[in-house]
């Protein structure tokens, strides 16, 4: 199963460009040429009428998607960002064969739920947990191929936004990275968006630890976990190891959220677990050439004004 795909997204980027004019050349054609059959009636020519552009049309639109498939999946697949050729080995050889593996799997996952819940009766032990080991292995079973984006939104889909957050917490690597896949490529709705404002502490510390999530995602995570002072289910590190590897996301946080950054270094000075974690982070996002100047410069002014930040920040 899969395919070796080499591609160069910007040429690639490029080509759905030009179908896109050519579908646009196609499609205001074709009412006129309509219009001129239908006045010569018997006395027209050709013999198939608009048909043939029909067909170009749908092959420009079938073809632009088959390469934004491509283009996201190898960009979630290739670590690195290079300019030029990428290539990599894809899990699935076509976008619908990613949707129906995931479908597939979904309901491996959902029905290894049900077995547990069933064995939990049986046994008298309703303890409310999700970590069986028949869902951790149907789980497991998808980590190789969530990095595809279509695999990954249709699985997100079919498990649903319910089900993937209680499931994140016991097994968020593969689910965390289903999401990161799913999110980066804009093909998750705005109710995926906004489980982050309702989801449980252990949830979303298990999505930003779990995989890497693109900036905007850390950030909400961070700003909503900041905002619960009555949650004790995270710890500062389960943020700063994140953002140490993501520092112009932290940097968008200290310049753009000072009071929630302040509850963050606060709680990271207090907590010796964090102390690595903390400094590493604040060297990343404040040395020298990392992002905008004034975004860098506002980030600063956050740090100095917390106890103990600036000691923090010149001692990674």
């Amino acid at each position: 199963m899969g395919e070796f795909v080499g591609i160069d997204p910007r040429g690639a980027h490029e080509l759905i460009r030009r179908m896109e004019a050519g579908k646009a050349y196609v499609s205001a054609t074709r009412p006129g040429l309509e219009t001129a059959i239908a006045e010569a009636e018997q006395d027209w020519a050709g013999r198939q009428g608009t048909t043939a552009l029909h067909r170009a049309w749908v092959l420009f639109h079938d073809s632009q998607q088959d390469l934004r498939w491509r283009i996201d999946t190898i960009e979630q697949l290739v670590p690195v960002r290079e300019r030029g050729m990428l290539t990599a080995t894809f899990p699935f050889t076509a976008e619908h064969e990613a949707r129906q593996a995931a479908e597939s799997a979904a309901r491996a996952i959902l029905a290894a739920e049900r077995e547990d819940e069933r064995e939990d009766e049986r046994e008298g032990e309703r303890t409310g947990e999700r970590e069986g080991g028949d869902v951790a292995a149907a789980v497991a079973a998808v980590e190789g191929e969530v990095r595809d984006p279509a695999y990954a939104t249709a699985l997100l889909s079919a498990l649903g936004i319910e089900t993937f957050t209680r499931l994140l917490e016991g097994h968020g690597g593969p689910l965390a990275q289903a999401y990161a896949s799913a999110e980066r490529t804009g093909r998750l709705g705005d109710a995926w968006h906004e489980l982050v404002a309702t989801a449980p502490a252990g949830a979303l510390t298990a999505l930003v630890t779990g995989a890497e999530q693109s900036g905007t995602v850390l950030n909400r995570v961070a700003t909503t976990l900041l905002n619960r002072p009555q949650d004790t289910g995270w710890s500062p590190g389960d943020l700063l190891r994140p953002y140490a590897a993501n520092p112009l996301a932290f940097q968008q946080l200290l310049a753009e959220h000072p009071r929630e950054s302040r509850v963050l270094l606060g709680a990271a000075t207090a907590d010796p677990a964090a102390a690595q974690a903390l400094a590493t982070a604040l060297h990343e996002a404040l040395k020298p050439g990392v992002g905008a100047d004034g975004l860098r410069e506002r980030a600063w002014a956050t740090v100095i004004g917390t106890p103990g930040g600036r000691t923090a920040a010149e001692g990674g």
